[in-house]
């Protein structure tokens, strides 16, 4: 099936770890969103349960007069002690800062004290997209969510090392193309079709 996955249009939090933290949309800042997905249709629209991804969705949504489903799968990691703080403010602190290229280098050895366990935010992102390549309408689906998540699904569905996609910038309002589906084997399996930048 396709699938696009889109990060929620921007909050003006660049550089910040919200994970639970949930600040508000820049006014008007959907509306860019939608004006980078013109001309497609959904079947579906799924949402993160947090408040800047589903206000993306509803709009979205709204243009085909499609309902949103939130689906707790798709929500930002917690970054546990991190949650709500700037890059550069944990960068200024020497211990901090090592804490955080470890994290980059490797953020499932290395998260965030007190963050979220990987293995379930793993677990969960993997289990959003088995639901949706298992589905038998494969017109494709709509995903609104966050750049930890779709990093993530990236990684899962096309075998990319986690590693590596801090590369592939995921900005407010990006667009992922991908078909995913299940093998003979129960694996998922993907291959990256589009990226558009908002």
């Amino acid at each position: 099936m396709i699938l696009d996955l889109v990060r929620h249009a921007s909050t003006g939090r660049v550089g910040h770890f919200d994970g639970r933290t949930d600040p508000p949309l820049l006014p008007g800042a959907a509306d860019a969103v939608c004006g980078g997905c013109t001309g497609i249709a959904w079947s579906r629209v799924i949402s993160s349960p947090r408040q800047r991804a589903l206000h993306t969705a509803q709009a979205l949504a709204a243009a085909q007069a499609l309902p949103v489903d939130i689906a707790d799968d798709w929500a930002e990691w917690d970054f546990g002690d991190w949650d709500g703080r700037h890059r550069d403010t944990l960068a200024a602190d020497p211990h901090s800062q090592r804490a955080l290229q470890d994290f980059y280098r490797d953020p499932g050895a290395h998260p965030p004290p007190n963050a979220e366990p990987w293995a379930g935010f793993e677990a969960r992102v993997g289990r959003g997209l088995r639901a949706l390549a298992r589905r038998e309408d494969t017109s494709p689906a709509l995903v609104v969510s966050h750049a930890g998540p779709l990093r993530l699904a990236l990684a899962l569905a096309c075998g990319l090392p986690l590693a590596s996609l801090w590369a592939v910038r995921i900005d407010y309002g990006t667009r992922l193309r991908l078909r995913v589906q299940i093998d003979d084997r129960d694996q998922l399996w993907g291959e990256l079709i589009e990226v558009r930048q908002a």
